[in-house]
């Protein structure tokens, strides 16, 4: 037999996070802790991958239709027509599958007297196994009964699992080849394409196993007559019963009561679900009344839905659902049965290890969700139709209020114009004027509310695509429009009046502050210390920002004044609604302006020419003040500049004082050896370098005192007398350093000659020695130009030895 893969391990309840609202009873097992902490992340990924749950469609439960239970909540509603649109997508194909495949109240007998069960388990190829125990019901089992029995036992597995194909355990120890022979050939002639092998336990009886092996070679899927000790080799023994010598802990009385259980609560919710479908199809009629009164009592009557909605027993589904997942995770009480064990560590075994019930899991999640969600969609349904129905009741009354608002706006806006353009010429005016256009305003308050709630319910008329939207845009536009030109001119008036108020408070505020504007701008008697005379500035900056600032704010002021009180004129002297009227729709505007008592362009010319004075006045405070404000700040800046110079002099000073002299006092020999003489003059090399920032420096500040002397602010002797200072204080330093690297450079020359000497010294007296062991010369040409040779080695020895003298002695003079 071939050897097949280990089934998977057993599924995990994936109900224990769902019912944290539920409190676990305090007899929980230690372990109910554990699958709550280990589904978690199982539970999450679902939830993210969930499609929101709908209802099921009319097609895939045509037959629970047939056997649906009236509910209180929906026995008083009116008959739906059942035709029409279905409902969206449901719960899915096993939802379906489960509503029009057998239940398990259908064939509850059968499933009691246990001619077949399955507890779950799974072969080593992952595909589920289905178990006809040894019973001695068996013998009295019809082949009807055993179609029935599987018709139903084999829809419960998922899809993917079917695929697969069972896994058939048929234990005929303690039986004969007649009881199992009716099996087999059910199996095989109503369900061989699901069965993937058949295996048959040995019998006691060694000739009935021969009939047996005899008998076995006719059916479509596989038959294996083998040993209950060699059935583990197919199946592990942890999907295998106790009654097969296996560890699979397996209630029958309790998984008949889960699955009826499981199919009740599918078939209510199934069955809400289509109660509210048709709550939905009564929603959608858009019967509409024509008169005020016929919409209130379609208001009454749509009230009265809300109440049947509301009725649905969604919570009590819910409840129901959550008991069920509860019992799912093991996490419910016991179930009253005794099977040899604890009832409820069989419950949570048997729960929560079945894969096929918790294959029905997401099912539930879904049912649940979708009952509350169809409601909220009922409800949502509601909302809108009540919506329209408050359209129909508020569109008579919308056309009434129009007219009423044209004729307020058309007596207000005469007493608006008879003084829409005075700005004041004083804050004070301009501050009476802004309070009697704000009490105007005020008074206006109440028209403003109702013209508002008019043209809302227009909008909102219209939002919901009102049947007589034509009419609801032609009326409201009127009204908008003739509102639009009042409440601009409001607008305009307010904004002018706001204007004219700032305006003449900020001209009147720059007028006043401008003498301690005027006094602050002389500096005085300016600080020595930097840190004050930095101080000084930038509070002289400050003044200076804060008198531009206040410039500004007139100046912007005054243009945004003047724009406002144009645009004020040609707003209020606008055409008004008069062409409404001329078509016979409105009331008219004429004779309004005649009421108003003045020009406009005259008005607007007397406000804008005060306007302009007030500028033009502030405009020379302003330039007066920036003049003296300039004026000293030169002042403060050369001051500041002549302390500054002052102080980078005396940080150059410091640093002769301080570094350069010091490094001049601490290294006044000249070494006593060409290596020591280079040593220093390296390090006086690298002194220089340094030196020559601090010359730089110097340099840049007496062309700095020479500027300084220049712009006549500050006492020219005194700043050339402190260039002078630094001037001479730099050479005479620059003089040291330039006699100590000459001293060095002479230190080093005579080193050098004094060493080239000696060297010359040395190999002459070699080469003299050699000459005396040399025999002598032969003739006297020979003789003559040895000693021809040995006055011109005397010659130079004597100029070698009399310029190494010369630099000493004048190493000495520089010493």
């Amino acid at each position: 037999m071939v050897q097949r893969q280990h089934p998977p391990a057993p599924a995990v309840s994936l109900i224990a996070p769902v019912l944290s609202r539920t409190p676990a009873p305090s007899s929980a097992p230690a372990s109910s802790a554990l699958i709550c902490a280990v589904t978690m992340d199982r539970l999450s990924r679902m939830a993210s991958e969930h499609v929101s749950p709908t209802r099921f469609m009319r097609s895939s439960s045509s037959s629970a239709k047939k056997r649906k239970r009236p509910h209180s909540w929906h026995s008083s509603t009116q008959t739906l027509c059942v035709a029409g649109t279905s409902s969206a997508d449901g719960a899915g194909g096993r939802a379906g599958r489960l509503m029009d495949s057998p239940r398990a109240l259908d064939v509850l007998p059968l499933l009691q007297e246990r001619l077949a069960e399955l507890p779950g388990a799974r072969d080593r190829r992952g595909g589920p196994v289905l178990f006809f125990p040894a019973t001695p019901r068996r013998e009295r089992a019809k082949p009807e009964d055993y179609r029935r029995l599987l018709q139903y036992l084999l829809s419960i597995p998922c899809e993917e699992q079917r695929e697969l194909g069972f896994a058939v355990v048929i234990d005929m120890r303690g039986s004969t080849w007649s009881t199992v022979k009716p099996i087999l050939k059910v199996l095989q002639e109503h369900c061989n394409a699901l069965i993937h092998v058949a295996y048959i336990i040995k019998p006691d009886n060694f000739w009935q196993k021969q009939r047996t092996s005899l008998a076995s070679h006719k059916y479509k899927f596989e038959t294996c007559l083998i040993g209950l000790d060699a059935l583990p080799k197919s199946i592990d023994t942890s999907q295998l019963t106790l009654d097969l010598d296996g560890s699979l802990i397996y209630d029958h009385a309790h998984w008949i009561e889960m699955r009826l259980a499981l199919e009740d609560f599918l078939w209510q919710a199934a069955d809400l679900l289509d109660r509210l479908d048709d709550l939905q199809e009564d929603l959608s009629r858009g019967d509409l009344a024509d008169d005020l009164a016929g919409a209130k009592a379609a208001l009454d009557l749509h009230n009265e839905m809300k109440k049947k909605i509301l009725k649905a027993p969604v919570e009590e589904v819910d409840l129901v659902g959550q008991r069920l997942l509860q019992r799912l995770s093991g996490e419910g009480g016991p179930s009253g049965y005794d099977s040899g064990y604890s009832g409820r560590d069989s419950e949570a075994s048997s729960g929560t290890t079945n894969p096929d019930l918790q294959a029905c899991v997401p099912d539930i999640l879904q049912h649940l969700e979708a009952g509350r969600t169809a409601q909220q969609q009922l409800l949502s349904l509601w909302a809108h139709k009540k919506a329209r129905l408050d359209q129909c009741f508020q569109l008579r009354l919308f056309e009434q209020d129009c007219d009423k608002m044209l004729d307020w706006i058309c007596r207000n806006r005469e007493v608006f114009l008879s003084n829409y353009v005075e700005i004041g010429h004083s804050y004070q005016l301009a501050q009476q004027l802004q309070e009697e256009h704000n009490h105007f305003t005020a008074n206006s308050m109440n028209a403003f509310i109702n013209i508002n709630r008019v043209l809302g319910a227009a909008s909102r008329l219209l939002e919901t695509g009102h049947y007589a939207a034509n009419r609801i845009r032609h009326v409201a536009g009127r009204l908008e429009r003739a509102w639009k030109e009042f409440a601009a001119g409001l607008d305009e008036r307010n904004a002018v009046l706001s204007l004219s108020v700032m305006f003449h408070h900020k001209a009147e505020q720059y007028v006043e502050s401008t003498p301690a504007w005027s006094q602050a701008c002389e500096v005085g008697n300016a600080p020595s210390d930097i840190s004050e005379l930095e101080a000084a500035i930038h509070s002289h900056q400050s003044l200076y920002e804060a008198m531009c600032q206040a410039y500004t704010e007139v100046h912007s002021t005054s243009k945004k004044l003047l724009y406002q009180l144009d645009h004020l004129v040609q707003v209020c002297n606008q055409p008004g609604m008069e062409s409404d009227r001329k078509h016979g729709e409105g009331p008219s505007y004429e004779g309004s302006r005649g009421s108003g008592g003045g020009n406009p362009a005259a008005d607007y010319s007397e406000g804008a020419g005060h306007v302009l004075n007030v500028i033009h006045q502030i405009l020379n405070h302003h330039r007066a003040l920036e003049q003296r404000w300039h004026s000293n700040k030169i002042k403060l800046h050369q001051r500041l500049a002549l302390r500054l110079f002052q102080g980078d002099v005396k940080q150059v000073l410091d640093w002769l004082d301080n570094h350069g002299e010091v490094f001049l006092c601490k290294n006044t020999g000249i070494g006593r050896s060409l290596a020591k003489a280079r040593v220093y003059q390296k390090s006086h090399e690298h002194f220089e370098r340094v030196a020559q920032n601090t010359y730089t420096n110097a340099e840049k500040l007496l062309t700095a005192a020479e500027e300084l002397a220049q712009t006549g602010e500050c006492k020219a002797d005194e700043i050339y007398s402190v260039a002078r200072q630094l001037e001479t204080r730099v050479a005479s330093f620059a003089a040291r350093v330039e006699e100590r690297r000459h001293r060095l450079d002479l230190a080093v020359a005579f080193y050098q000659k004094d060493k080239e000497f000696c060297s010359w010294l040395d190999s002459l007296r070699q080469a003299v020695a050699a000459g005396e062991e040399e025999v002598a010369a032969e003739t006297l040409e020979a003789a003559e130009r040895l000693l021809e040779q040995g006055d011109q080695q005397r010659e130079q020895t004597l100029a070698a030895c009399n310029s190494t003298i010369a630099h000493g002695e004048s190493l000495v003079q520089e010493l």
